[in-house]
């Protein structure tokens, strides 16, 4: 079944760009003055093919679909953008949510992946309070640091532009061994953006007093049912 769903949802998406990157093959075309036989010929494909861009039909090959739009002055560049988050679910991710949702006190309202900016793109987990909202996203790899900087800072601010109260950024990483020893060279760039710490964020849940702060912190998954039962039995 959610193979089915993924397959929907790709090929939706699919079909979304055909008809932009055809609606502006076409525009193009006409703004030029030029025929789709007369395009046709520049891009050495079919009319019938030029028809088959201009209507959007997702099964033209990309080489050929380049050919069009370059025959009609349009320079087509792919590219990859960031989209429709991956549930936390999917990422082994909730595990490290739950442990903040369990440690938050009632004064928190807490939800999970909440829209925040274009292409989809969703927070982890947003706590909100009476006096601020803390936007947290939870990490189970430190690869690029910077990186997840980033996008995580571009949907603090989307969440920013619908709220009257600050909106805290608190990035949370899977405390292992490997995570830490990737970022111990960025332990200055982070303080200097991120000043607040595990501690300081750990009592602002159970608490409820404001953060003030934005903040970094390192998270343990909680052990699993299976390594449980075996120290139980030794």
């Amino acid at each position: 079944m959610r193979g089915r769903r993924l397959g929907a949802l790709g090929r939706g998406r699919a079909e979304e760009q055909a008809r932009r990157i055809g609606e502006q093959a076409r525009l193009q075309r006409i703004t030029l003055g030029l025929t789709r036989a007369h395009v046709a010929r520049r891009a050495r494909v079919a009319k019938s093919t030029v028809e088959r861009v201009e209507d959007g039909e997702i099964g033209v090959q990309l080489d050929t679909l380049t050919a069009v739009t370059v025959a009609v002055g349009l320079d087509l560049v792919l590219s990859t953008y960031p989209g429709r988050s991956v549930s936390l679910r999917d990422t082994g991710q909730l595990e490290l949510a739950k442990v903040l949702l369990d440690a938050a006190a009632p004064y928190w309202r807490g939800r999970l992946e909440v829209s925040a900016g274009e292409h989809g793109r969703s927070a982890d987990l947003v706590l909100r309070g009476a006096d601020e909202v803390l936007h947290v996203e939870i990490e189970r790899l430190a690869t690029d640091f910077q990186a997840q900087y980033r996008s995580a800072r571009g949907k603090t601010e989307a969440l920013s532009a619908g709220e009257r109260r600050p909106v805290r950024l608190v990035i949370a990483v899977e405390d292992t061994r490997r995570n830490r020893a990737a970022l111990r060279p960025h332990a200055e760039l982070i303080g200097s953006q991120l000043p607040g710490t595990t501690r300081e964020v750990m009592a602002t849940l159970r608490s409820g007093r404001p953060l003030g702060k934005e903040a970094f912190i390192w998270v343990r998954r909680p052990p699993s049912r299976l390594s449980v039962a075996a120290r139980g039995r030794g």
